[in-house]
Protein backbone atom coordinates (compact mmCIF):
# COMPACT_ATOMS: atom_id res chain seq x y z
CA UNK A 1 0.00 0.00 0.00
CA UNK A 2 1.36 3.40 -0.99
CA UNK A 3 2.05 5.76 1.89
CA UNK A 4 1.57 9.40 0.95
CA UNK A 5 4.06 12.10 1.74
CA UNK A 6 1.19 14.33 2.90
CA UNK A 7 -2.16 13.67 4.55
CA UNK A 8 -4.59 13.36 1.67
CA UNK A 9 -8.26 14.22 1.35
CA UNK A 10 -10.42 15.47 -1.49
CA UNK A 11 -11.84 18.06 0.92
CA UNK A 12 -8.50 19.83 1.45
CA UNK A 13 -7.81 22.98 -0.52
CA UNK A 14 -4.48 23.94 -2.06
CA UNK A 15 -3.91 26.42 0.77
CA UNK A 16 -4.47 23.69 3.37
CA UNK A 17 -2.01 21.38 1.62
CA UNK A 18 0.57 24.16 1.87
CA UNK A 19 -0.42 24.56 5.52
CA UNK A 20 0.33 20.88 6.09
CA UNK A 21 3.77 20.99 4.50
CA UNK A 22 4.51 24.25 6.30
CA UNK A 23 3.82 22.50 9.61
CA UNK A 24 6.71 20.17 8.74
CA UNK A 25 9.15 22.92 7.82
CA UNK A 26 8.23 25.08 10.80
CA UNK A 27 10.23 22.70 12.99
CA UNK A 28 13.67 24.22 12.49
CA UNK A 29 14.00 24.69 16.25
CA UNK A 30 13.17 21.02 16.85
CA UNK A 31 15.63 20.06 14.12
CA UNK A 32 18.46 21.89 15.81
CA UNK A 33 17.47 20.59 19.26
CA UNK A 34 17.38 17.04 17.94
CA UNK A 35 20.78 17.44 16.33
CA UNK A 36 22.22 18.86 19.56
CA UNK A 37 20.75 15.93 21.52
CA UNK A 38 22.27 13.45 19.08
CA UNK A 39 25.69 15.15 19.20
CA UNK A 40 25.55 15.26 23.01
CA UNK A 41 24.70 11.56 23.09
CA UNK A 42 27.62 10.81 20.79
CA UNK A 43 29.91 12.95 22.96
CA UNK A 44 28.91 10.97 26.05
CA UNK A 45 29.56 7.70 24.22
CA UNK A 46 32.93 8.92 22.98
CA UNK A 47 33.89 10.11 26.45
CA UNK A 48 33.15 6.73 28.05
CA UNK A 49 34.53 4.58 25.23
CA UNK A 50 37.13 6.73 23.55
CA UNK A 51 36.06 5.36 20.17
CA UNK A 52 36.66 7.83 17.33
CA UNK A 53 33.62 6.55 15.39
CA UNK A 54 31.28 8.44 17.70
CA UNK A 55 33.09 11.69 16.93
CA UNK A 56 32.82 10.93 13.21
CA UNK A 57 29.08 10.41 13.55
CA UNK A 58 28.80 13.72 15.40
CA UNK A 59 30.54 15.49 12.53
CA UNK A 60 28.15 13.89 10.04
CA UNK A 61 25.23 15.03 12.21
CA UNK A 62 26.44 18.63 12.20
CA UNK A 63 26.94 18.55 8.42
CA UNK A 64 23.46 17.10 7.86
CA UNK A 65 21.91 19.71 10.15
CA UNK A 66 23.53 22.48 8.10
CA UNK A 67 22.19 20.96 4.88
CA UNK A 68 18.68 20.62 6.30
CA UNK A 69 18.64 24.19 7.65
CA UNK A 70 19.74 25.39 4.21
CA UNK A 71 16.91 23.35 2.68
CA UNK A 72 14.49 24.89 5.20
CA UNK A 73 15.60 28.36 4.10
CA UNK A 74 14.90 27.36 0.51
CA UNK A 75 11.35 26.39 1.45
CA UNK A 76 10.76 29.66 3.28
CA UNK A 77 11.91 31.69 0.28
CA UNK A 78 10.31 29.54 -2.41
CA UNK A 79 7.33 30.96 -4.37
CA UNK A 80 3.97 29.36 -3.63
CA UNK A 81 2.37 30.26 -6.96
CA UNK A 82 3.52 30.58 -10.56
CA UNK A 83 5.36 28.28 -12.93
CA UNK A 84 8.46 28.18 -10.70
CA UNK A 85 6.57 26.90 -7.67
CA UNK A 86 7.01 23.29 -6.57
CA UNK A 87 4.08 21.25 -5.34
CA UNK A 88 3.53 20.70 -1.59
CA UNK A 89 4.08 16.98 -2.15
CA UNK A 90 7.52 17.61 -3.66
CA UNK A 91 8.58 19.60 -0.60
CA UNK A 92 7.12 16.95 1.71
CA UNK A 93 9.13 14.27 -0.12
CA UNK A 94 12.33 16.24 0.38
CA UNK A 95 11.48 16.62 4.05
CA UNK A 96 10.88 12.88 4.38
CA UNK A 97 14.28 12.14 2.83
CA UNK A 98 15.95 14.49 5.29
CA UNK A 99 14.28 13.08 8.36
CA UNK A 100 14.99 9.50 7.29
CA UNK A 101 18.65 10.43 6.90
CA UNK A 102 18.62 11.75 10.46
CA UNK A 103 16.93 8.52 11.58
CA UNK A 104 19.72 6.55 9.88
CA UNK A 105 22.23 8.40 12.05
CA UNK A 106 20.34 7.36 15.18
CA UNK A 107 20.34 3.78 13.91
CA UNK A 108 24.11 3.97 13.36
CA UNK A 109 24.58 5.16 16.94
CA UNK A 110 22.55 2.24 18.33
CA UNK A 111 24.40 -0.23 16.11
CA UNK A 112 27.75 1.14 17.23
CA UNK A 113 26.80 1.06 20.89
CA UNK A 114 25.37 -2.45 20.63
CA UNK A 115 28.05 -4.26 18.69
CA UNK A 116 31.20 -2.43 19.64
CA UNK A 117 30.54 -1.97 23.37
CA UNK A 118 28.47 -4.21 25.61
CA UNK A 119 27.81 -1.49 28.16
CA UNK A 120 24.16 -1.80 29.18
CA UNK A 121 24.09 1.53 31.00
CA UNK A 122 25.52 3.33 27.99
CA UNK A 123 23.23 1.53 25.58
CA UNK A 124 20.22 2.23 27.79
CA UNK A 125 21.13 5.93 27.79
CA UNK A 126 21.35 5.96 23.96
CA UNK A 127 18.00 4.17 23.55
CA UNK A 128 16.30 6.49 26.06
CA UNK A 129 17.36 9.62 24.19
CA UNK A 130 16.54 8.03 20.83
CA UNK A 131 13.05 6.96 21.85
CA UNK A 132 12.29 10.37 23.34
CA UNK A 133 13.28 11.96 20.02
CA UNK A 134 11.13 9.50 18.07
CA UNK A 135 8.09 10.02 20.30
CA UNK A 136 8.20 13.77 19.82
CA UNK A 137 8.98 13.59 16.10
CA UNK A 138 6.09 11.19 15.49
CA UNK A 139 3.62 13.79 16.73
CA UNK A 140 5.32 16.76 15.04
CA UNK A 141 5.38 14.97 11.68
CA UNK A 142 1.77 13.82 11.76
CA UNK A 143 1.16 15.76 8.52
CA UNK A 144 3.40 13.32 6.65
CA UNK A 145 2.63 9.58 7.02
CA UNK A 146 5.70 8.62 4.99
CA UNK A 147 7.96 10.68 7.26
CA UNK A 148 6.60 8.98 10.38
CA UNK A 149 6.86 5.52 8.88
CA UNK A 150 10.31 6.18 7.46
CA UNK A 151 11.89 7.65 10.56
CA UNK A 152 10.38 4.97 12.81
CA UNK A 153 11.39 1.98 10.71
CA UNK A 154 14.82 3.32 9.77
CA UNK A 155 15.60 3.98 13.43
CA UNK A 156 14.00 1.11 15.31
CA UNK A 157 14.31 -1.86 12.93
CA UNK A 158 18.15 -1.73 12.89
CA UNK A 159 18.05 -1.37 16.68
CA UNK A 160 15.86 -4.48 16.90
CA UNK A 161 18.21 -6.45 14.63
CA UNK A 162 21.26 -5.33 16.58
CA UNK A 163 19.63 -6.26 19.89
CA UNK A 164 18.40 -9.61 18.63
CA UNK A 165 21.83 -10.66 17.40
CA UNK A 166 23.66 -9.13 20.31
CA UNK A 167 25.82 -11.34 22.52
CA UNK A 168 24.12 -9.87 25.56
CA UNK A 169 21.30 -12.05 26.90
CA UNK A 170 19.42 -9.09 28.34
CA UNK A 171 19.41 -7.30 24.95
CA UNK A 172 17.94 -10.36 23.28
CA UNK A 173 15.22 -10.51 25.90
CA UNK A 174 14.41 -6.83 25.41
CA UNK A 175 14.52 -6.96 21.59
CA UNK A 176 10.76 -7.63 21.14
CA UNK A 177 10.18 -4.34 22.92
CA UNK A 178 11.50 -2.56 19.84
CA UNK A 179 8.74 -4.07 17.73
CA UNK A 180 6.15 -3.06 20.31
CA UNK A 181 7.59 0.45 20.27
CA UNK A 182 7.23 0.57 16.46
CA UNK A 183 3.56 -0.39 16.64
CA UNK A 184 2.78 2.04 19.44
CA UNK A 185 4.59 4.92 17.73
CA UNK A 186 2.82 4.34 14.41
CA UNK A 187 -0.54 4.02 16.16
CA UNK A 188 -0.09 7.28 18.07
CA UNK A 189 1.13 9.12 14.98
CA UNK A 190 -1.73 7.80 12.86
CA UNK A 191 -4.28 8.78 15.50
CA UNK A 192 -2.85 12.29 15.70
CA UNK A 193 -2.77 12.50 11.89
CA UNK A 194 -6.44 11.44 11.67
CA UNK A 195 -7.36 14.13 14.17
CA UNK A 196 -5.38 16.73 12.25
CA UNK A 197 -7.02 15.71 8.97
CA UNK A 198 -10.46 15.77 10.56
CA UNK A 199 -9.90 19.28 11.91
CA UNK A 200 -8.66 20.57 8.53
CA UNK A 201 -11.58 18.97 6.67
CA UNK A 202 -13.96 20.60 9.14
CA UNK A 203 -12.22 23.95 8.61
CA UNK A 204 -12.56 23.55 4.84
CA UNK A 205 -16.25 22.70 5.06
CA UNK A 206 -16.81 25.64 7.40
CA UNK A 207 -14.94 27.99 5.05
CA UNK A 208 -17.00 26.74 2.09
CA UNK A 209 -20.22 27.21 4.07
CA UNK A 210 -19.19 30.72 5.13
CA UNK A 211 -18.30 31.59 1.55
CA UNK A 212 -21.67 30.33 0.34
CA UNK A 213 -23.44 32.23 3.13
CA UNK A 214 -21.58 35.42 2.24
CA UNK A 215 -22.47 34.95 -1.41
CA UNK A 216 -26.12 34.46 -0.52
CA UNK A 217 -26.11 37.49 1.75
CA UNK A 218 -24.83 39.63 -1.13
CA UNK A 219 -27.11 38.20 -3.82
CA UNK A 220 -30.66 39.22 -4.62
CA UNK A 221 -32.85 36.18 -4.23
CA UNK A 222 -35.22 37.04 -7.08
CA UNK A 223 -32.90 38.18 -9.84
CA UNK A 224 -29.64 36.45 -8.93
CA UNK A 225 -27.52 39.60 -9.24
CA UNK A 226 -25.94 41.59 -6.41
CA UNK A 227 -28.28 43.10 -3.83
CA UNK A 228 -28.43 46.51 -2.14
CA UNK A 229 -26.03 45.45 0.61
CA UNK A 230 -23.39 44.33 -1.88
CA UNK A 231 -23.77 47.57 -3.80
CA UNK A 232 -23.41 49.75 -0.69
CA UNK A 233 -20.28 47.88 0.41
CA UNK A 234 -18.71 48.10 -3.06
CA UNK A 235 -19.56 51.79 -3.38
CA UNK A 236 -17.90 52.54 -0.04
CA UNK A 237 -14.76 50.59 -1.02
CA UNK A 238 -14.57 52.14 -4.51
CA UNK A 239 -15.15 55.58 -3.06
CA UNK A 240 -12.18 55.26 -0.70
CA UNK A 241 -10.02 53.99 -3.57
CA UNK A 242 -11.16 56.83 -5.85
CA UNK A 243 -10.26 59.40 -3.20
CA UNK A 244 -6.71 58.00 -2.97
CA UNK A 245 -6.23 57.67 -6.72
CA UNK A 246 -8.11 60.84 -7.78
CA UNK A 247 -10.57 58.90 -9.96
CA UNK A 248 -14.21 59.54 -10.73
CA UNK A 249 -17.15 57.23 -10.07
CA UNK A 250 -20.30 56.89 -12.16
CA UNK A 251 -23.65 55.48 -11.12
CA UNK A 252 -26.48 54.43 -13.41
CA UNK A 253 -29.92 54.08 -11.76
CA UNK A 254 -32.59 52.19 -13.69
CA UNK A 255 -36.33 52.18 -13.01
CA UNK A 256 -38.86 50.02 -14.87
CA UNK A 257 -41.55 52.28 -16.30
CA UNK A 258 -45.15 51.71 -15.16
CA UNK A 259 -44.18 48.59 -13.25
CA UNK A 260 -47.11 48.82 -10.83
CA UNK A 261 -49.47 48.81 -13.80
CA UNK A 262 -47.58 45.80 -15.16
CA UNK A 263 -48.15 43.89 -11.91
CA UNK A 264 -51.81 44.88 -11.84
CA UNK A 265 -52.31 43.80 -15.45
CA UNK A 266 -50.21 40.59 -15.65
CA UNK A 267 -49.91 39.54 -12.00
CA UNK A 268 -47.01 39.41 -9.59
CA UNK A 269 -45.55 36.19 -10.96
CA UNK A 270 -45.25 37.76 -14.39
CA UNK A 271 -43.83 40.85 -12.68
CA UNK A 272 -41.10 38.70 -11.13
CA UNK A 273 -40.28 37.27 -14.56
CA UNK A 274 -40.09 40.81 -15.92
CA UNK A 275 -37.66 41.88 -13.19
CA UNK A 276 -35.47 38.84 -13.88
CA UNK A 277 -35.40 39.73 -17.56
CA UNK A 278 -34.45 43.35 -16.81
CA UNK A 279 -31.78 42.14 -14.37
CA UNK A 280 -30.27 40.06 -17.16
CA UNK A 281 -29.95 43.14 -19.36
CA UNK A 282 -28.54 45.20 -16.49
CA UNK A 283 -25.95 42.53 -15.72
CA UNK A 284 -25.09 42.47 -19.42
CA UNK A 285 -23.88 46.06 -19.21
CA UNK A 286 -21.05 45.05 -16.87
CA UNK A 287 -18.02 44.76 -19.13
CA UNK A 288 -15.21 45.20 -16.58
CA UNK A 289 -14.32 43.36 -13.41
CA UNK A 290 -14.51 46.64 -11.49
CA UNK A 291 -18.13 47.29 -12.53
CA UNK A 292 -21.09 46.05 -10.50
CA UNK A 293 -24.74 45.51 -11.43
CA UNK A 294 -27.19 45.23 -8.54
CA UNK A 295 -30.86 45.35 -7.68
CA UNK A 296 -31.38 48.54 -5.72
CA UNK A 297 -34.87 47.79 -4.49
CA UNK A 298 -38.31 47.04 -5.95
CA UNK A 299 -38.17 47.71 -9.68
CA UNK A 300 -34.96 49.77 -9.43
CA UNK A 301 -31.53 48.60 -10.51
CA UNK A 302 -28.15 50.24 -10.30
CA UNK A 303 -24.83 49.91 -12.11
CA UNK A 304 -21.59 51.10 -10.48
CA UNK A 305 -18.93 52.23 -12.97
CA UNK A 306 -15.73 53.43 -11.25
CA UNK A 307 -13.32 55.34 -13.45
CA UNK A 308 -15.56 55.15 -16.53
CA UNK A 309 -16.14 58.89 -17.05
CA UNK A 310 -19.43 60.68 -17.62
CA UNK A 311 -19.45 60.04 -21.37
CA UNK A 312 -18.75 56.35 -20.94
CA UNK A 313 -21.45 56.02 -18.27
CA UNK A 314 -23.97 57.74 -20.53
CA UNK A 315 -23.14 55.34 -23.36
CA UNK A 316 -23.63 52.36 -21.03
CA UNK A 317 -27.00 53.75 -19.92
CA UNK A 318 -28.22 54.33 -23.47
CA UNK A 319 -27.05 50.87 -24.55
CA UNK A 320 -29.05 49.39 -21.67
CA UNK A 321 -32.18 51.39 -22.53
CA UNK A 322 -32.01 50.24 -26.14
CA UNK A 323 -31.44 46.61 -25.11
CA UNK A 324 -34.61 46.62 -22.99
CA UNK A 325 -36.56 48.32 -25.80
CA UNK A 326 -35.34 45.77 -28.37
CA UNK A 327 -36.30 42.90 -26.05
CA UNK A 328 -39.92 43.85 -26.85
CA UNK A 329 -41.44 42.57 -23.62
CA UNK A 330 -45.19 43.14 -23.90
CA UNK A 331 -46.69 45.77 -21.58
CA UNK A 332 -50.22 46.59 -22.70
CA UNK A 333 -50.78 48.83 -19.67
CA UNK A 334 -48.07 51.20 -20.96
CA UNK A 335 -48.59 53.64 -23.80
CA UNK A 336 -45.32 52.32 -25.25
CA UNK A 337 -46.86 48.88 -25.64
CA UNK A 338 -43.72 47.22 -24.31
CA UNK A 339 -41.56 47.26 -21.20
CA UNK A 340 -39.28 50.30 -21.06
CA UNK A 341 -36.90 51.81 -18.53
CA UNK A 342 -35.94 55.27 -17.41
CA UNK A 343 -32.29 55.83 -16.54
CA UNK A 344 -30.46 58.43 -14.47
CA UNK A 345 -26.69 58.85 -14.73
CA UNK A 346 -24.33 60.75 -12.45
CA UNK A 347 -20.53 61.03 -12.31
CA UNK A 348 -18.58 62.54 -9.47
CA UNK A 349 -14.93 62.86 -8.48
CA UNK A 350 -14.86 61.99 -4.75
CA UNK A 351 -13.33 64.59 -2.50
CA UNK A 352 -13.39 65.88 1.04
CA UNK A 353 -16.60 67.84 0.30
CA UNK A 354 -18.42 64.82 -1.16
CA UNK A 355 -19.78 61.58 0.23
CA UNK A 356 -21.30 58.58 -1.59
CA UNK A 357 -24.78 59.90 -0.80
CA UNK A 358 -23.94 62.94 -2.95
CA UNK A 359 -23.44 60.73 -5.99
CA UNK A 360 -26.64 58.79 -5.32
CA UNK A 361 -28.61 62.02 -4.90
CA UNK A 362 -27.36 63.26 -8.27
CA UNK A 363 -28.24 59.99 -10.01
CA UNK A 364 -31.64 59.82 -8.36
CA UNK A 365 -32.44 63.37 -9.41
CA UNK A 366 -31.41 62.55 -12.97
CA UNK A 367 -33.72 59.50 -12.90
CA UNK A 368 -36.58 61.65 -11.64
CA UNK A 369 -36.07 64.08 -14.51
CA UNK A 370 -36.01 61.21 -17.01
CA UNK A 371 -39.39 60.05 -15.77
CA UNK A 372 -40.79 63.56 -15.72
CA UNK A 373 -39.66 64.05 -19.29
CA UNK A 374 -41.79 61.16 -20.50
CA UNK A 375 -39.89 57.98 -19.50
CA UNK A 376 -37.98 55.58 -21.78
CA UNK A 377 -34.98 57.88 -21.85
CA UNK A 378 -31.63 58.62 -20.25
CA UNK A 379 -30.86 61.77 -18.30
CA UNK A 380 -27.35 62.69 -17.19
CA UNK A 381 -26.67 64.86 -14.17
CA UNK A 382 -24.22 67.75 -14.76
CA UNK A 383 -21.39 68.44 -12.30
CA UNK A 384 -22.23 69.70 -8.83
CA UNK A 385 -22.51 73.50 -8.94
CA UNK A 386 -22.42 74.33 -5.26
CA UNK A 387 -22.66 72.84 -1.80
CA UNK A 388 -24.08 74.52 1.28
CA UNK A 389 -24.22 72.94 4.74
CA UNK A 390 -23.99 69.48 3.26
CA UNK A 391 -26.94 70.00 0.88
CA UNK A 392 -26.38 69.41 -2.81
CA UNK A 393 -27.56 72.04 -5.32
CA UNK A 394 -27.71 70.59 -8.81
CA UNK A 395 -29.31 71.20 -12.11
CA UNK A 396 -29.97 68.24 -14.37
CA UNK A 397 -30.15 68.35 -18.14
CA UNK A 398 -32.91 66.47 -19.91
Amino acid sequence: MRVGVLLSSHALSEAQRWQLVSSLYDQVRSLIEGSVALCATLAVCAFYTGWWGFWAQACVTVAMTIVRVYHWRGFVRAPRTGHLARSPEAWALDYTIGICAMAALWAAVVASATFRFQDMQLLGFVLLVQNAWLAGAGVRNAASPSAILGQTLVTVVPAFICAFFSTGILMRILSPGFLVFILISLKIARSYGDQLLSVMESEQRLAAANEQLLKLSCTDGLTGIANRRAFDERLAADWAFAVREALDISVVIVDVDYFKLYNDHYGHLAGDDCLRAIAGHVAGTVMRASDLAARYGGEEFVVLLPGNGDQGAAEVAERLRVAVWDADLAHNASHFGRVTISVGVATLAPGLDHVPATLMTLADQALYNAKQAGRNQVCVAPPVLAMRSGAVMVSVQK
